[in-house]
């Protein structure tokens, strides 16, 4: 048997191949591939894990990854900083007519992105127009003040990094959140529900750490959990980052997620254990549990990621509760190493796992 995996389209194609790479690795004989990142080419055979693509993977998301890695371009408006219009107007001295046709837009367009303040010019063409300069992407994706999709608000994306605080809200969205969808009317409206309010606040302080002062709603209900809501603009960032579109939809651990380093991974899974995990102190063990066997084994291979040695996924049927799957972690070295690195900010959760852990410790 044999196998072939490939990409096309406006994402980061180094997860997606990374990922589908792993699910052919033993297929073949010696599992060689080739691949281009970057314009750069990298070959190798064998075991994938000792490849150069996963070292450049690795480095690339620890120190250069931006919104702009996760987005698809052409779904998105920016405002361009006014010495980057400057910068422009001074490289482009005429072929204004031929430039706007290289890049796919009108001759009054191009005139606005050069001239019109706060124009709201496509992030995709942006990027065509750059490349026809030649010059380097980095001076438009550093001078954006403003990104927003067609029919929504619009954010800041300068503070915009892959942050502790960014991947808690991930883990949270995937845990006790979700994104509301009307694709028809491009609404993809971001929530969070839970009844912990240390939880809430931290899920707000997040956002706003990650996203800028942009409104929050709040919705008070009794009985089932209160909701925050953030508008679309978000919603939609979140959206792609989180791969939904490539999973149909289906919550899924995001592909790059395994590349990140691991305080990065364990701050994801903090959040999702705070949402979705169990402590049991007398049974010795810590479980999480979720509806979708695909989703648990994403969970397990990250917790594995970190060093923690998780049991084996199983399978719980009741005749009224829907059926679950889910896995533990047991045993002193890997409970107190959950302690370590993960742990809860759940106040409840918290206060189990120090008296589980007082117990290895002899307290």
């Amino acid at each position: 048997m044999c196998g072939i995996i490939g990409y096309v389209g406006e994402k980061n194609a180094a997860p997606i191949l990374f990922e589908g790479l792993k699910k052919l690795e033993y297929r073949g004989y010696d599992s060689s591939y080739d691949f281009i990142s970057n314009d750069k080419v990298f070959e190798s055979s064998n075991n994938i894990a000792n490849s150069p693509f996963v070292k450049n993977f690795q480095q690339m998301q620890s120190s250069n990854m931006k919104i702009f890695n996760f987005i698809k371009n052409e779904d998105y408006y920016a405002i361009i900083d006014e010495n980057l219009q400057k910068l422009l107007s001074s490289r482009i001295k005429s072929g204004k007519v031929e430039l706007s046709k290289k890049i796919g837009a009108s001759y009054q367009t191009l005139q606005r992105i050069l001239k019109s303040k706060n124009y709201w010019a496509n992030l995709d063409t942006l990027f065509k127009l750059f490349r026809a300069l030649s010059i380097e992407e980095s001076y438009l994706t550093n001078n954006i003040r403003q990104l927003k999709t067609k029919n929504s608000f619009s954010i800041e994306v300068k503070r915009f990094k892959l942050s502790e605080e960014l991947m808690r809200i991930l883990g949270h969205i995937i845990g006790d959140g979700g994104i509301h969808l009307v694709k028809n009317e491009s609404k993809y409206r971001p929530f969070y529900v839970n009844n912990e309010e240390i939880l809430l606040n931290a899920f707000r302080n997040d956002v706003k750490s990650v996203f800028g002062g942009n409104k929050i709603y709040f919705r008070k209900r009794i009985g089932h959990g209160d909701e925050l809501w953030l508008q679309t603009s978000i919603g939609r960032i979140l959206y792609d980052i989180l791969e939904y579109e490539i999973n149909n939809d289906k919550k899924r651990i995001p592909s790059f997620v395994y590349g990140l380093e691991e305080n990065l991974i364990c701050k994801f899974l903090q959040a999702l254990y705070d949402d979705e995990g169990y402590i049991y102190p007398k049974k010795n063990m810590i479980v999480i549990a979720q509806k979708y066997r695909d989703l648990v084994n994403d969970l397990r291979n990250a917790v594995e990621k970190v060093g923690i040695r998780p049991n084996q996924i199983l399978v719980h049927k009741s005749k009224d509760r829907t059926t679950m799957h889910y896995f533990s972690i047991s045993g002193k070295d890997n409970i107190l190493l959950f302690a370590k690195k993960i742990g809860f900010l759940h106040p409840e959760k918290k206060k189990k796992l120090e008296i589980l852990t007082n117990k290895y410790r002899g307290k």
